[in-house]
């Protein structure tokens, strides 16, 4: 349950103690989740996911949602989703839902998905040990999952929408080009075995991504 996307998250003060001391904590995902994406369907108005701490300390949580931004503040992020609880406390090994409820489709486009970020920001605690090194920094993890709604009517793709991606080979970049109304995740394979993953087209627009060195057009 390891395969989401993790993101530091600390204060530019924190930056500045890092640079002077040259301490750097510990940063692993103690609570996990049991999904890597949340998706609303057509006639979904909420979604639960299952969180468990893993750790053997207890750890604080606070929870919301961003449309895209990874720099906006729970206060500065408007969203029709509301993340429940927003801020609560797991001990170790205990398995927490969370709530997601979508308040209003009225904003969101009607011929496509939309696309929205769930921010689970995880505080450990002070423990002995961070006392007992004055210099020790514990730095707080920041998870981030993509949620996609999709409109009344817009279905799950199905294979035959999948192949409708197009791949155009550019001087050092690959162009995919996404007619369809779905976000589209994939991995492209090199001619030499090297692949470059974690690629999200949007719906209905073409994503150039940068190779390490010319395609083989075809």
């Amino acid at each position: 349950m390891r395969n989401y996307r993790q993101w530091l998250v600390f204060s530019k003060v924190i930056l500045t103690l890092l640079g002077l001391t040259g301490w750097y904590g510990p940063a692993q995902a103690a609570v996990n989740i049991d999904r890597t994406r949340i998706i609303f369907a057509s006639d979904d108005v909420a979604q639960s996911l299952t969180l468990s701490n893993d750790n053997t300390t207890p750890m604080l949580l606070q929870v919301w949602t961003d449309a895209g931004n990874i720099d906006a503040s729970p206060d500065n992020s408007k969203t029709p989703l509301v993340a429940l609880p927003p801020v609560f406390k797991m001990q170790p090994g205990e398995l927490r839902t969370l709530r997601l409820l979508l308040s209003s489709r009225q904003q969101l486009a009607t011929d496509r998905e939309s696309l929205f970020w769930l921010n689970i920001y995880q505080i450990p605690p002070v423990t002995q040990d961070i006392k007992n090194h004055p210099r020790k920094l514990v730095l707080p993890l920041r998870l981030r999952l993509k949620i996609l709604i999709r409109p009344t009517e817009l279905k799950a793709p199905t294979e035959a929408e999948e192949k409708k991606l197009r791949f155009i080979a550019k001087e050092n970049t690959i162009r995919i080009v996404n007619p369809t109304s779905w976000y589209m995740s994939l991995t492209l394979t090199m001619d030499n075995k090297k692949s470059i993953g974690d690629i999200m087209v949007a719906p209905k627009t073409a994503l150039d991504v940068p190779l390490t060195r010319s395609p083989t057009p075809g």
